[in-house]
């Protein structure tokens, strides 16, 4: 039954992809003749087409158009079982060709008739046996002028598209890239010819201005006719959910010319759209003269958005960017949807976490995302698609090309604000600047940037830059100082940067940073933070694209014994990440002076080595390792932060915590502010209220300082502050632990060593007991150092980096698997998983690897390897052997008594293994423990 569910789920879901639509700005339907559906089908696999005339010949196959090659099970079967992304059963790269017979009416005759073909690679066209053109754009509807090979009758209309990576030399970009949306070969959405009328509409841009409440519409006027003069009328519409209602109208008499610029003022109170509200107008466009009439409607919103010092605007309110990287991760159908309900489900999870904004990585969506945008109120960054050095001006040449078509096609969209030419540009700026200027100076409507994270955020901006995207802000070399986001991969910054190196506490900001710049910096790419999988999730993947990467790690943990481990190291990484996530999104918006920042990521990437760093997989599915609920205390357009200056207390200080209201919403905020610390069982430690206090719209205010005494009666404990605003505006809750102070515990019945020796070996023959705490030195080639943060992206790609640039390789761990419930932390609380009290104990310690041990060892701290090698890794575990008690602890926390935590967690040890719950079950012998150190 599950089966037969799932694949008419998958139907019904292709079918809404790949359904063909007609284009909403032309109402006249009678002019459009479709070419979705059966085509004639080749691949030219040895490049023979154009040479043997195929354009004129029947083709061997067929095949189903909107769709790929892949789709339709085209191609060549593809053995490649890399892991470094997700796998296409039918692959082909190089040209294919589709053919069709079509009729073309009568009421086409004596007009202008064009091809639209609205997302495809590149491509020639024939029609019958004449070469009309080809077009390289992708990003973009391509569309061909066939006036003077299109008579009313039967022709054959022939295109040949070729998804060759030579013809686009732009790097792993991803319009095209298999990590993504793969490098799929056909055509998509709409697809049709359109005839207009000799006096026509070419184009329409609609400039909003909202002070004025006006607009200024400049057309395109394409006049094939003897007329010197025509009309021109512009009706306002108001577009509600079901309906239009016309506003206003006016007509304007027009001496011919191809560009006018006509100004349109509003009549009635103008609504303004933001992430808030989005009341959406039409601009209906129609010049006529005599019998002559053609008509193009364009839907727009009354909004400004701007950059007003390192801040941008919405309207004149201050906005946050709230971002989410999409990368066009789309497993079922390899590639993004065409529908604009199908982009309104995806930002509508996206929102549903808070977001407010997608950065598009390396590509542009298809309009149905911008309408889908339009309508959810999501702030979008469109890139060109580039990725390397802009080292040649043909390429250069071709990146401009594609930004006019996007300008000219997506350009009236409100929610198209932000333009970036491609990802980590590293060479050849003067000639992103140059093509950069062009287009701001040909639409000015978006803001503009260099790229994102230039050479890792090291190069400048220019003067012509709007907003600055990186991951750190330019300086002479890397220092913590400059950073925008608190990890890195260990190739670009000292051990992965703030979070691996400094001591956790919720003060940290980016002002350092972005101080340095006197324009909007956005943070890039922030988290990276890995969750190793749940390999149920294999079952999902019933379309186009295979998971063979994650079968390939799935056998890898079954050959290590931990084949029941997934979905368990999948909450425990999952549960730590989101901390994280939680600390990287607090901080930036601790930054008064930040303008946002774009997460990588809210999902999955399941390529460049295979990155799953979302805490929703690849189908925006969530893994439940975090509820929207406590995500959005952090990413909000209002969140209460608390400042404290570190996570561990002891009993004897007073604890203290700045309260800050972040208000990105549409209005101040004057409400009072309850607070409370309440322990693990709910009794309240201590509590209180701020009475309202005004919070301003676009910033953070100071409202007050928590003081509060720690008097705990039991040994340790972990306590809760919780912030509440009046009327449950937003909350937001913060861990703390309070320790009594302590001196470690003088063992009594144990042993403790360092080293193996006679006098551990003695004491372990004699029944005795010992805590042992190897020296990292020296099990440095069996182990991997403590490594606090989860890895960053994935192991593989980033180790390889490491040693190419001879930088230091990440110990590639994913946070620590911890059994909480054992009498070992009976008087050191924890959670299962790591959490912010465990910094100073995992940088003092090593990840043993204990594969040689017996399968039935479980360890009661086990630090979680990458999916990659999926070693079996002991922080804290036990051995029974011969007559003795063996516990060992790789974390060195004699060195490390200046911590209370540390003090607390020793003592807890000793404890233990000073009770009768010590008792460990699976044993080795003396040869077995000397071989394994």
């Amino acid at each position: 039954m599950k089966s037969i569910f799932c694949n008419c789920f998958v139907l019904l879901f292709l079918s809404i992809f790949l359904s063909g639509c007609t284009r909403e700005n032309n109402p006249d339907t009678s002019n459009i003749l479709p070419l979705n559906g059966n085509w004639q089908f080749s691949l030219d696999t040895a490049q023979v087409g154009v040479q043997k005339e195929w354009f004129l010949k029947t083709l061997n196959d067929k095949i189903e158009l909107p769709g790929t090659t892949d789709l339709r099970k085209k191609g060549i079967i593809n053995k490649d079982t890399t892991t470094l992304h997700l796998n296409r059963p039918n692959k082909y790269e190089g040209a294919a060709w589709y053919r069709r017979k079509i009729n073309i009416p009568a009421n086409f005759k004596g007009k202008h008739v064009e091809l639209f073909l609205e997302r495809t690679k590149v491509s020639k066209i024939w029609i019958d046996s004449l070469y009309i053109g080809k077009s390289h754009l992708l990003q973009s509807p391509q569309k061909f002028d066939i006036t003077n090979y299109a008579a009313p009758g039967e022709h054959y209309i022939t295109i040949m598209v070729n998804n060759d990576l030579d013809l686009t030399p732009y790097g792993n970009v991803h319009i095209y890239s298999d990590d993504t949306q793969t490098n799929w070969n056909g055509i998509l959405g709409d697809m049709h010819l359109e005839a207009f009328n000799n006096l026509r509409i070419n184009s329409i841009k609609i400039h909003p201005d909202i002070q004025a409440k006006r607009i200024t519409v400049d057309l395109e006027i394409n006049n094939d006719t003897d007329y010197k003069d025509f009309d021109i009328i512009l009706k306002l519409n108001k577009k509600g959910k079901t309906q239009r209602d016309e506003i206003s109208s006016k007509r304007y008499k027009i001496k011919d010319q191809s560009k006018i610029q006509l100004t349109f003022e509003f009549k009635n109170d103008i609504k303004l759209w933001d992430e808030f509200d989005q009341p959406l107008y039409e601009l209906e466009a129609t010049v006529y003269k005599d019998s002559i009439k053609s008509t193009i409607i364009e839907e727009f919103g009354m909004r400004e958005f701007q950059a007003k010092g390192r801040k941008f605007t919405i309207n004149g309110l201050t906005t946050f960017l709230r971002g989410k990287h999409e990368a066009a991760v789309f497993p079922i159908t390899g590639y993004p949807p065409m529908t604009t309900e199908e982009w309104k489900r995806i930002y509508g999870i996206a929102k549903s976490y808070g977001i407010n904004h997608y950065r598009f990585h390396t590509y542009c969506p298809p309009e149905a995302a911008f309408k889908a945008a339009d309508k959810l109120g999501i702030y979008l960054q469109v890139e060109l698609p580039f990725w390397g050095g802009m080292d040649s001006d043909s390429i250069a040449k071709m990146q401009f090309e594609e930004g006019i078509a996007m300008l000219d096609e997506y350009g009236n969209h409100p929610s198209f604000v932000l333009f970036s030419p491609g990802n980590e540009i590293w060479s050849g700026h003067d000639r992103v600047a140059e093509y950069i200027k062009k287009l701001k100076a040909y639409d000015n409507r978006p803001l503009y940037t260099m790229g994102s994270n230039n050479n890792i955020g090291y190069l400048k901006p220019g003067d012509y830059v709007d907003f600055f995207v990186g991951s750190r802000t330019p300086s002479a070399s890397d220092s913590i100082e400059t950073h925008t986001r608190l990890t890195h991969a260990y190739a670009d910054s000292h051990e992965g940067g703030i979070l691996n190196t400094k001591y956790p506490s919720t003060t940290r900001t980016f002002d350092d940073a972005v101080l340095r710049l006197s324009i909007p910096v956005i943070s890039h790419e922030i988290g990276q933070y890995q969750i190793y999988p749940d390999y149920e999730e294999i079952h999902k993947y019933t379309g186009v694209l295979k998971p063979w990467n994650l079968i390939s790690f799935q056998k890898n943990l079954e050959k290590s014994g931990m084949a029941e481990m997934d979905s368990i190291f999948q909450k425990a990484s999952g549960a730590w990440a989101a901390l994280c996530y939680k600390a990287e999104m607090e901080a930036a918006l601790r930054t008064d002076s930040l303008a946002g920042f774009q997460l990588l990521d809210l999902q999955d990437f399941p390529g460049q080595g295979t990155a799953l760093v979302g805490v929703l997989d690849a189908f925006m599915d969530s893994k439940n390792v975090i509820s929207k609920e406590k995500w959005k205390q952090s990413c909000s357009d209002i969140t209460l932060l608390a400042e404290f200056s570190k996570y561990c207390w002891t009993t004897d200080e007073k604890f203290q915590a700045d309260i800050i209201v972040s208000n990105y919403g549409k209005s101040s905020i004057n409400e009072p502010l309850q607070w409370s610390i309440t322990s693990k069982g709910n009794d309240t430690i201590a509590e209180g209220q701020f009475q309202p206090k005004e919070s301003s719209q676009g910033g953070n205010t100071y409202i007050g300082t928590i003081r509060a005494d720690l008097n705990l009666s039991e040994n340790a404990g972990k306590l809760n502050l919780h912030l509440e605003l009046n009327n449950s505006l937003s909350a937001n809750d913060y861990p703390i632990w309070v320790y009594k102070p302590k001196s470690p515990v003088v063992a009594k019945e144990v042993l403790v060593k360092h080293n193996l020796d006679n006098e551990l070996f003695d004491r372990l023959n004699a029944g005795g007991k010992v805590l042992l705490f190897p020296d990292s030195e020296n099990i440095k080639n069996n182990s991997f150092p403590g490594h606090f943060p989860p890895e960053f992206w994935n192991y593989g790609m980033f180790k390889s980096i490491s040693e190419n640039v001879n930088k230091p390789v990440s110990p590639g761990t994913l946070g620590l698997l911890i059994d909480s419930q054992h009498p070992i932390f009976e008087r050191f609380p924890t959670d299962n998983h790591t959490n912010w009290q465990w910094f100073s104990i995992i940088k003092a310690s090593s990840a043993m690897i204990i594969d040689q041990l017996p399968h039935e060892l479980k360890p009661i701290v086990q630090v979680i390897d990458n999916l990659e090698r999926n070693h079996k890794l002991g922080m804290i575990y036990e051995l029974k052997i011969g007559k003795g008690k063996l516990l060992i602890c790789t974390s060195q926390l004699s060195k490390i008594f200046d911590q209370p935590e540390a003090v607390e967690l020793y003592n807890s040890i000793i404890k233990y293994m000073e009770s009768d719950n010590f008792n460990p079950k699976v044993g080795i012998s003396n040869t077995e423990l000397e071989n394994f150190f």
